[in-house]
This record gives structure tokens, sequence and C-alpha cells, in this order.
């Protein structure tokens, strides 16, 4: 199936659930709900995906059409494993991680009644984040130089721009636990500056160990917790599996007198995407899970007035030839979850 056909045939999906009178997601499938609870967030985001090209107001509009009030932007650095080099560049990056490319992203977000939080990225070479670690003082002191110049950089941008929330790391977890002068000498000194709000991207199984949530605005997660590995599973029974993590959340960022948002969170359009939403192993295509996915996380947060909203990962600026009903990634574009997304938004 052609990219155009699909476009198509999710448009005559997409018009035919608008014209609907009552507020009900049609069905996708057996193991779909047709009960739209509406997830009251303050922050109905979505993690938007630089573009190598410029953009216009033609590639913000989408976002408008499943309700969307907040994107993160995410300028990447990148790093080896044992490396004390941050490399980033401002002018030369992909457009939409360049200054120019956050500017113009920005002010055309703002037009359309959009905030941004700015969440600068390390991305480190064949490995995960949070497995950065180094050996001695020396390098941590000039690693911890090199990162320092990198997250300033976009935070004096964003204090020029008015940006809303500013992210000071994500998923850096043995950084974190090694280093903890380190990060409240960063936050503090951001702070001189940056009047907005400020959060850290933890990830889903180390939140608990962040040392400096008092420092900041949010407790942020990014909220690929692992929940069943059923092939589709039910959106009633991810619900439940939900209430024990949204309890122990609840719990925890009680302790720390915090409210939470996530991040990121996500799932492929694959089979089981809910077991190991980070790196699910199957590659059949499966749209029901992912719609089942997303909507069972929207409704087991909905209601809970310290949970301020997430960043649905992820959305790409070239909306007509993203996403799909072949499409197998993470994106809900042209898909079934779009229309989930537009509902309960």
């Amino acid at each position: 199936m052609t990219m155009h056909l699909q476009i198509i045939l999710f448009g005559i999906l997409l018009t035919l659930c608008s014209c609907k009178k009552d507020p009900k997601i049609p069905s996708t499938g057996e193991h779909g709900s047709n009960d739209t609870v509406i997830a009251n967030f303050e922050i109905k985001g979505i993690s938007y995906v630089a573009t190598n090209t410029p953009i216009d107001s033609s590639n913000i509009a989408p976002l408008n059409r499943v309700n969307c009030n907040w994107i993160s932007q995410m300028p990447f650095a990148f790093c080896e494993l044992d490396s004390t080099h941050v490399t980033f560049d401002p002018i030369n990056q992909w457009w939409g991680e360049t200054d120019a490319g956050i500017i113009t992203t920005t002010q055309l977000a703002k037009v359309k009644g959009i905030k941004t939080m700015l969440k600068p990225q390390l991305w480190v070479s064949g490995s995960y984040t949070g497995a950065f670690v180094l050996n001695n003082e020396t390098d941590w002191l000039t690693w911890e130089n090199n990162y320092k110049i990198y997250i300033l950089h976009f935070a004096h941008l964003a204090d020029s721009l008015g940006i809303e929330m500013f992210c000071v790391g994500t998923e850096l977890k043995l950084v974190v636990q090694s280093r903890p002068a380190f990060w409240n000498n960063l936050i503090d000194t951001i702070k001189t500056f940056y009047s907005g709000k400020l959060t850290y991207a933890a990830n889903w199984d180390d939140y608990q160990q962040v040392p400096f949530w008092n420092k900041l605005d949010y407790i942020g997660i990014d909220g690929y917790f692992p929940l069943s590995n059923n092939i589709t599973s039910d959106v009633r029974e991810l619900v439940n599996v939900w209430q024990n993590t949204v309890s122990a959340i609840d719990q925890y960022r009680s302790s720390q007198n915090k409210n939470v948002i996530f991040t990121e969170i996500g799932y492929k359009s694959v089979n089981a995407c809910t077991y190991e939403p980070w790196n699910p192993t199957s590659t059949n295509l499966n749209l029901q899970a992912q719609a089942n996915a997303i909507q069972s996380f929207l409704e087991a947060f909905a209601y809970k007035p310290w949970f301020k909203g997430a960043f649905l990962w992820k959305w790409y600026p070239q909306y007509q030839t993203s996403g799909g009903l072949i499409n197998k990634d993470y994106t809900p574009q042209n898909k079934p979850t779009e229309i989930i997304i537009r509902k309960c938004y």
C-alpha cells in the first residue's frame, strides 16, 4: 500500500470519527475500548523530531488537530562511552537542532498556542546513555565542564526565547548517582538567569534515585515501564497493570512534594509493544497494540491531580509522509493511535 493511499484511508477514518455526535472513539478492534476518557492534563505534549530542512506553519498545524499544547525540542550532543568530549554544533547540525531551527520552531509553535520544553539530550555512541561513567576525577571535571557548556548554551537560548520549560538532562543514571554536586551547581547556575520551569528526564527504572528533585519544578520520567508481554493487550488489562506503577509514583512524588510529568512515553506499532517499550523485539506490525497501549496510559493517569502531563514519543514535522498504516515505529501519525490522542487530549 502506498503512503498516498494510506493517507487517504486514514483521512476517511478521521473524518468519520469527527462526524460522530457522541464522544466515543471508534473501535479499532476487539481488544480496544469505545469509551473516551479525557486526559485533562496541563501538558498535552508531543516530542517533536528535528528535521534537516526548515519548516513553516504547515508543519505545526497538524499538532493542533490532536489538541497538542506543548512540544519538546531535542538538540542532541554526542559523546563516546569513555570520552570526556561533548560535541554539538548549534549552527551546522540538523536544522531543527540548531539555534536557528529552535528559534523558528518555537515561534511557529507560539503562534499556534503551543508551548515548548527545550530538552537537550546526550547521545552516547554504541551504548545506553545511563551507562555513561568515567573512572577518574580529572576526566569527570573535563566532561562536566563540556556538558555544562552544552546545557548552558541552550538554557540561555531558552531564556532569550521565553521558552516555558527546560530539561537539564536525560537518562544519565550513573552521572547523576556519581556526581550529585555537579548537578546541584548546574541547576543553581541555570536558575540565576532562567525563570521558566525546570525538570530532569529520569529513566523509568531510576527516578527514585535522583537526589536533586527538590531543586526542580517537576519530577520528569521517561515512562517506558514494562507492562505486559501479550501480543495485543486489552485496554482494561493494561489500565489495571498500570495501577501499581501509578501508586509507586504517587507515593514517591508525595515524599518529594512534587508533581510529575512524563518527559517521554511511547510504543512502537508492533506485537507485544508494552513488554519492553524501549526496545520491543518483535518486528510484526500491530497498530492495535500501539493504540491500546497509548489509550491505557492516558486513562491510567487521567484523573491524577499530581500528574501534569506527558510528551508522547514521537512526531515528525513532515506529517503527510510520516507514520501510516504499515509503519512500525513509535510515531502515532496517520494511525488509529492518532485518533485516540485527539479524543483523549
